[in-house]
């Protein structure tokens, strides 16, 4: 059980060096103080989940065929470079081409990390503990988001490229970390259950697409991940114009750090409470109350511009929740074959919407600014997500199929 723990606490250390802390307070206005605007910003967004979709299958079957660690390090690696040089640019093809770059690192990422913690946690823990487990790694990540984030508005001041190096640095250390873990085989051969010993299948990529093909034809996974989509959606265009919004209601650059290590403090209380809210309400309440919950918050931003502060909290605390209740939902529907490839594609579903979202967000806030925007957003998407979920009832027991008759849950479906 010692070694089992060690494995944990690695996983967290892991979670730590991915964070954004140090440069996310001022990613956009460093665009701004570059002469970049709005309309740039939505577009450098858009063409980042655009870039994202194309490359979510092929790096989600890299996860699934090479390996978890080789994909999470070759994402961590991408991240360090696209960090070094990100300060450093300054014409706005270069930053589009590093925006797309960044997309290689995230989708390396976004499947995989996943596929590869539900797996450990097979070998050596229990699956269901998923939710919980997840979100104390996005704990700790976020415990030391709020803290490095302090410190970056007085990095920027004195340079604006240190919040970006000292955010590379700290990625680096992410891929000894990575390389000190067991393979996921390794760790099925040790473990006391003979059920995890069998050798899986590696896919090709047509078996991967095709595999794809299959899971979005079940309507448990269609209509949850269109569902989920829309909520991405906003918080993705709210994440992009919060600085413009925080600058366009008298908060001053200086403090954007306080501003961040109190989101992250914030959205720190709200992942402690995922396994308590998976618990009590299970993912068909917590997928169901994003509805009103969104839809009021963000129209009371018509109502006073300064509400947007309290919702931009909101917005955030209430992704980190959903995030991995989402990633449970979806790993209990698939089997280990493919998983990877499977929540890769999911991950390039919620792409689709918002990239679209990115890019419509930055026509909408040059004509209507990034606060008049944004009750209009929230309350458009809200109202689409409740019609869903009258339509279709995206959130379904495993192993009911559209017409109500026992369906698998297997990636043989």
């Amino acid at each position: 059980m010692g070694r089992s723990r060690s494995l944990l606490r690695r996983y967290y250390l892991f979670r730590v060096t991915n964070t954004s802390g140090f440069f996310l307070p001022v990613a956009m206005i460093i665009l701004q103080h570059k002469g970049f605007g709005l309309g740039f910003i939505g577009l450098a967004y858009g063409v980042y989940a655009f870039a994202k979709i194309l490359l979510e299958i092929p790096t989600g079957y890299v996860g699934d065929w090479l390996g978890r660690r080789a994909s999470l390090a070759a994402g961590s690696a991408v991240r360090v470079l696209v960090l070094g040089v990100y300060p450093f640019v300054d014409t706005a093809a270069v930053y589009l081409g590093v925006h797309v770059l960044w997309a290689v690192g995230r989708s390396f990422r976004s499947g995989t990390q996943d596929a590869w913690l539900y797996e450990l946690l097979q070998a050596r823990f229990d699956e269901d503990e998923f939710a919980r487990i997840e979100s104390r790694g996005s704990f700790a990540k976020l415990a030391v988001d709020a803290a490095t984030a302090l410190a970056a508005g007085v990095l920027y001041s004195f340079d604006p490229a240190l919040p970006f190096v000292a955010t590379a640095a700290i990625a680096a250390v992410g891929i000894p970390i990575l390389y000190a873990f067991p393979s996921i085989d390794r760790l099925r051969t040790e473990s006391d259950d003979a059920s995890l010993d069998s050798d899986r299948d590696v896919l090709t990529v047509g078996d991967a697409i095709d595999m794809l093909r299959i899971q979005l034809r079940r309507p448990q996974i269609r209509w949850f991940v269109l569902f989920a989509s829309l909520f991405y959606s906003l918080f993705v265009v709210t994440r992009i114009y919060e600085q413009p919004a925080l600058d366009a209601v008298g908060i001053p650059v200086t403090g954007f750090g306080v501003l961040y290590a109190g989101f992250k403090v914030f959205s720190a209380g709200m992942a402690s409470t995922v396994g308590w809210l998976h618990d009590r309400l299970g993912t068909k309440g917590v997928m169901l109350s994003l509805i009103p919950i969104y839809g009021v918050a963000y129209a009371s931003i018509a109502l006073s511009p300064l509400l947007v502060v309290p919702v931009l909290f909101l917005n955030r605390g209430l992704n980190t929740v959903v995030r991995p209740v989402r990633n449970q939902y979806l790993n209990d529907r698939m089997a280990d074959v493919a998983r990877a490839t499977v929540l890769s594609g999911a991950s390039m579903a919620l792409a689709v919407i918002g990239g679209t979202a990115r890019i419509a967000a930055g026509w909408a806030t040059e004509l209507l600014g990034p606060v008049g925007f944004l009750p209009w957003a929230g309350v458009t998407l809200a109202t689409a997500a409740g019609v869903l979920w009258l339509l279709v009832s995206p959130v379904r027991h495993p192993e009911v199929s559209e017409g109500g008759s026992p369906a698998s849950a297997t990636m043989a479906e």
